[in-house]
């Protein structure tokens, strides 16, 4: 996890990891449309405006959608704007998304006369991209983290600056930072035997005076409100049981080890972006591609739902994406005799190149009046 990847010299404005792979994954996704277009003789300018009304309409959908998903856990205006903290979901994208490419398909892609389904075959490929990049993004910003790992299995750590911390916290699983105080005194009560604090030499007993991060000092006891976003190291002044004051670290606590589903997703998002590229040059049937991405998709999404719990049930023992998983899969079922009874098309790099269609020229004889 790296929320914050550096400050920019000078004015100081720090570049945000989550922030940074979406713009990432808009040029990439805008290149590969047009990469894909061209195939299809389509120019390139179009594709520019459509992946900028895809952006902004998928970025607001997405929120939407997360804050009716989960709302209670906002606590001020400001937090509902904050997009760089993370918190889109892509099924809500996909509905903000479907209003954009209307209003540009109908202003910029109809004159070329380039059916719909055809349009999908060249967004779903990019649809795979961005979810790869947007998946490493999510692990910088440290979102949608998966479950505790057993066993020996390669799990990952996130720093207490993270929102799996705040998590697991929540179900009893660890302490915030290694350690357990009296409210009334700041006094250490207790400190895990194998934690970061331990191994920097916190031990009970210890009365914490000042809590610090990158030397300035915040609130003590530790709040994870107060802390500076991308900070991940810790430190402390604390008072002895016989009078006597110490420093303790800096430390970095970090979580339990857990499924790192972020990158599941970008693998998977990975292979099957590599496979779409690879069948569009053959694909005989406009359409086929998007309902592909659907199949392959809408089952990767249901079954690493499994391994994630940042997502609350909302109906049937499931949650919200995987009941949407599971709509698209019946959608993709629907769509795939649809698509492969459909008269198959020259290949996309076979097709010639698309002109505007011309307006109807009136008839010279009919513009003679009587």
């Amino acid at each position: 996890m790296q929320q914050v990847l550096f400050h920019v010299p000078i004015i100081g404005l720090p570049l945000y990891g989550y922030g940074f792979m979406l713009l990432c994954a808009y040029v990439g996704c805008t290149l590969l449309a047009i990469r894909l277009g061209r195939r299809a003789g389509l120019p390139s300018e179009p594709f520019w405006d459509l992946a900028m009304w895809l952006f902004l309409t998928g970025v607001l959908g997405a929120r939407l959608t997360y804050i009716v998903q989960y709302g209670n856990r906002f606590q001020g205006w400001g937090q509902y704007f904050a997009v760089w903290d993370g918190g889109l979901v892509f099924y809500g994208s996909i509905l903000g998304a479907i209003v954009g490419y209307f209003i540009v398909y109908t202003r910029q892609f109809k004159k070329y006369g380039v059916p719909h389904w055809k349009m999908l075959d060249i967004i779903a490929p990019c649809l795979a991209l961005g979810l790869c990049l947007g998946r490493i993004g999510c692990l910088l910003n440290g979102c949608c983290y998966g479950n505790v790992m057993c066993g020996h299995g390669l799990g990952m750590s996130f720093p207490m600056s993270g929102p799996p911390q705040e998590e697991l916290v929540a179900l009893g699983y660890q302490t915030t930072a290694g350690y357990l105080t009296n409210p009334a005194t700041n006094q250490v009560r207790a400190v895990e035997p194998h934690s970061a604090a331990a191994a920097a030499g916190l031990e009970p007993g210890d009365t914490i005076e000042k809590v610090k991060a990158d030397g300035k000092t915040v609130r003590a006891p530790f709040a994870r409100d107060d802390w500076p976003r991308g900070e991940q190291a810790v430190e402390l002044e604390v008072r002895t049981p016989n009078g006597a004051a110490k420093t303790i670290g800096p430390f970095t606590p970090r979580s339990l080890p857990l499924h790192p589903a972020q990158v599941y997703e970008s693998i998977s998002m990975a292979l099957l972006l590599f496979f779409l590229v690879s069948y569009y040059p053959y694909n005989k049937h406009d359409g086929a591609l998007m309902v592909l991405f659907m199949y392959g998709y809408g089952i990767h999404r249901f079954l690493n739902e499994m391994l994630r719990i940042d997502n609350e049930v909302v109906a049937f023992n499931m949650t919200l994406s995987q009941n949407v998983s599971l709509a698209v899969l019946i959608g993709a079922v629907i769509l795939t005799p649809i698509v492969w009874r459909r008269r198959p098309v020259l290949a996309a790099s076979d097709m010639p190149a698309a002109q505007p269609q011309a307006a109807a020229m009136p008839d010279p004889a009919s513009t003679i009046s009587n």
